[in-house]
């Protein structure tokens, strides 16, 4: 465990952190806890607040990647149908920016966006980390390379690069992002999706909320993911609030969660499988391009 990780905020660089909140686990961490739909809110590994920008940061659990390449998420595959509506949303407003060009999607998954930036026109890849999720991008030949970003076999520049609900999940975000910023053409963009920690519905559930999990390890508000993106090269163009997209069935047994048992009724067969969208004005898009001084 490296003593950067430890005494070091990920963002402003200070060594002012505060303790926030003890760890949920007494026992071994696995693959199962990371994976894409675990419903363990609330249960996260011990936070640290920056006293200088705010950010929190799980600073002792920050040697993560071997949980993802390990990681196995049937549920997430059985959720495709709706993850690619909202796949497709997104790239309705980047094609409103950038019509075409070449696109990179960062902790791809199994290559959902992809699938859906290829069928729109993009020249489209993805890099992800979990071999099984790589595995079933392959198989519908989908061009998904497994590894993380940085890697050989990438081309040097791209005219969009996508990171959707990544930049939670890594110790190193700054060096991701500038990164990203070093492989984007020019005249590119750059669009980052994350949960906001200073949304009112995670200030009204506080530890609570669905977005505190283990996998999250770095939980950003308008504020520090503003200095962040501008501290590695990047210039806000467009900003809003992400709309998702989830089967009723899926909605309701994690709202069961925060409903006691003798109000959870049985949903009727014919509702599980209608998909809505949902906003609940917790999570966080920007489009970037790069500083007039980056080009």
């Amino acid at each position: 465990m490296s003593e950067e990780f430890i005494n070091t905020c990920w963002v402003c660089g200070s060594e002012s952190l505060q303790v926030v909140k003890k760890s949920d686990f007494t026992g071994d961490l696995d693959s199962k806890n990371f994976a894409i739909t675990n419903s363990d809110y609330g249960k996260t590994g011990e936070l640290s607040k920056c006293l200088n920008c705010g950010f929190i940061q799980c600073s002792k659990e920050n040697d993560v990647i071997h949980y993802y390449e390990n990681l196995v998420d049937t549920e997430y595959e059985n959720t495709r149908e709706e993850r690619k509506l909202q796949e497709k949303r997104i790239l309705k407003l980047i094609q409103k920016i950038k019509p075409s060009g070449k696109l990179l999607d960062i902790g791809a998954g199994s290559g959902i966006m992809v699938e859906s930036a290829l069928e729109m026109g993009y020249d489209a890849e993805g890099v992800e980390p979990s071999r099984w999720l790589q595995g079933q991008a392959e198989k519908k030949s989908l061009p998904i390379h497994l590894g993380t970003f940085p890697m050989e076999g990438l081309s040097k520049n791209y005219d969009i690069i996508t990171l959707v609900d990544v930049i939670e999940h890594v110790p190193n975000p700054k060096e991701l992002l500038s990164n990203i910023c070093g492989h984007l053409d020019k005249d590119g963009i750059f669009v980052v999706i994350t949960p906001d920690v200073g949304s009112l519905i995670a200030k009204f559930l506080k530890w609570k909320w669905w977005h505190f999990r283990v996998a999250h390890i770095g939980y950003f508000n308008k504020r520090t993911l503003t200095q962040i993106t501008r501290d590695t090269g990047f210039e806000q163009i467009k900003a809003m609030r992400p709309s998702w997209y989830f089967r009723i069935e899926y909605l309701v047994e994690r709202a069961y969660q925060y409903i006691p048992k003798f109000l959870r009724i049985p949903l009727p067969r014919f509702f599980k499988k209608i998909i809505v969208p949902v906003n609940l004005r917790d999570s966080l898009l920007v489009i970037y391009r790069k500083e007039e001084k980056q080009k």
